[in-house]
Parts: structure tokens; sequence; C-alpha cells
């Protein structure tokens, strides 16, 4: 445990930092990745070492008082330098990159897009570990202090994070050679309200233009058969022929090579989605997660060539 000369312990002030970052204690909490008891412990050990109260705490709300307010705007920058220095000397110590990766992501991309390119990154970097726990594609549920590199589909909020645009998610329309024999192949968006809607949570509406006029958007929104938060789930479904989907290209591929999924009303597509690899923004990036980026933007702007 660090600790500094007037035995102030370096945590402790890591906690005030996550609670005014955060705003509450078991958002601070869970980016530190620590039980809300010992958040709270830490706390309380920071306000006795300093003799004053950092944190106003009621059953709703947590706000620091004006002398939290300006220790953390003091300290953070110093921290932030600190932990900087401290990556900094210790990256120039090894030849061999070594560290841990904190990565975030949505199943979908991951399965079909990114675990192949994680496998690939660590065999080439044996020292490095990479730590995959949250799968998800919410965009406010991310900060630096639970994460290295988050990946995310869509446009993003602004943040702390650096966001690097490394493709784009184009939805197709799909259905099983089955299904299309036995209800028809629709010709028009309008039709799809006819037929029984396979959807991804929360893609409940689909947005379809056509090629051949940008102005002229439809929306359907008609009652879906079956919603599923996974789109590999969706895609089953509809291989099974229980009815039509809109999936991203890169989850479909290996369905049309197999025959498996045909692509349908080719004359109308959804707007693409970016995707995006985010990272820390300002000061020193350890060694490991540069190298991360470095790689994975490398690689998945070699992939997007070989795929347009």
């Amino acid at each position: 445990m660090q600790r500094c000369k007037n035995g102030m312990k370096l945590d402790d002030l890591r906690t005030l930092i996550a609670i005014a970052q955060h705003g509450s204690f078991r958002a601070a909490a869970s980016a530190l990745d620590i039980p809300p008891t010992t958040l709270s412990r830490r706390l309380q050990r920071l306000e006795d070492t300093l003799g004053s109260q950092l944190v106003i705490r009621d059953s709703r709300n947590v706000s620091l008082t004006p002398l939290g307010r300006d220790y953390f705007e003091r300290c953070q920058p110093l921290l932030a330098q600190l932990e900087s220095a401290t990556a900094e000397l210790h990256d120039s110590s090894h030849n061999q990159p070594q560290g841990a990766l904190r990565v975030s992501a949505p199943v979908g991309l991951l399965t079909y897009r990114l675990m192949p390119l994680f496998n690939q990154f660590l065999a080439q970097y044996p020292e490095i570990t990479l730590s995959l726990t949250h799968l998800s594609n919410q965009h406010h549920d991310y900060s630096p202090e639970q994460y290295d590199v988050v990946f995310r589909v869509g446009q993003q909020p602004d943040s702390s994070f650096a966001a690097a645009n490394i493709g784009e998610s184009q939805r197709v329309l799909v259905a099983s050679p089955a299904y299309l024999a036995s209800q028809g192949a629709p010709a028009h968006p309008d039709e799809l309200n006819d037929h029984a809607r396979l959807a991804s949570v929360p893609e409940f509406e689909w947005a379809l233009t056509n090629k051949r006029n940008s102005q002229e958007t439809i929306w359907i929104n008609s009652p879906v058969r079956m919603a599923i938060a996974d789109l590999n789930s969706i895609k089953q479904a509809a291989i099974q022929g229980l009815g039509i989907a809109s999936l991203p290209n890169y989850v479909v591929a290996d369905a049309f090579s197999s025959g498996q999924l045909s692509p349908m009303m080719e004359s109308w597509y959804s707007p693409p989605r970016p995707i995006y690899m985010l990272y820390q923004r300002l000061g020193y990036v350890p060694a490991h997660i540069q190298i991360f980026t470095d790689f994975m933007r490398d690689a998945l702007g070699h992939t997007q060539q070989a795929t347009k």
C-alpha cells in the first residue's frame, strides 16, 4: 500500500477522486473495483487524516464540500502525473512489453471482429495480459478508472477518452431461404409490416433509405416476434426460419457464404454506424496500451480494406 509522508494512503486519495468523478459511492466503488464498504472506509480514513469533511452524504446524493472540491482539483492532476511517471519508469526498465489490459466491448463485435485479433495480439506479446469482463455497447458505463480501452458501435458522447474511428457497422436485412420460399420476399420496406421481425435489443425500429433517393427513408416499427439482446441468437433464429432480421454485415458474412441466410431488399440500406476504439486522452500512455491500440488500429484498418 502506497503511503505519503503524513500517513495518507494514495488509495484513499484515489477514492476521493473517483467519488468526485462519478457522483455516487456505488459508481465510484465499481470504477475502482472495490466493495462500497471499502470505499466508505477509505474516505473516512482520508477525512480523519486531513481533519476535515470532504464529502457531503445523504440518502440520495453525494457532493463535495468546498474544501473537498478544492482538494480534489489540486490533487487530481498531481496523482495523474505521479501514476504516469511510475508507469513510464516501469516501461523503460523492461525490454519486453508487459502489463494488464482492461477492455470492454459489445458481444457481437467481440465475437465476429475483435476476438481473433485479440488472440493474435496476445500470441505476439506473451508478457501482456487482457481482461474482458464487461461486454456492453452502452455509452455511459465506462470510465478511465475501469478500462484502458473501450470498443463501441455508434456515435459516442464526449468523454475523457480519445476516440479513434476504426471502421463501420452496416446492417443488412436477412432471412433464411426456407422462410423466403414459404412467406415470400418483401420488395418494399412497407411490406415488412406483414412479416415476422427478429430484433436485437435495443434496435426495435429499423430505418431503411432508398439507394436511388437518399431523401426517402422509411421507418419500420411493427411488433417484433422475437427481441434478444444478443446478435448471435437473432442470427440463429433467422437461420431457423423464424423471420427477418436486421444484423451487422460482419455477423452474417459466414451465413451468406454457407447459404444459410440470404440478403434481401438490396436497393434499400440502413445508415452505417461508426465503430470506435476509445482510450485515455491525456498524460503518459503506458507502452502496453499504446502497442495494443496501434495493433488494433492497423489490424482493423486492413480488415476494413479486405471486406470492402
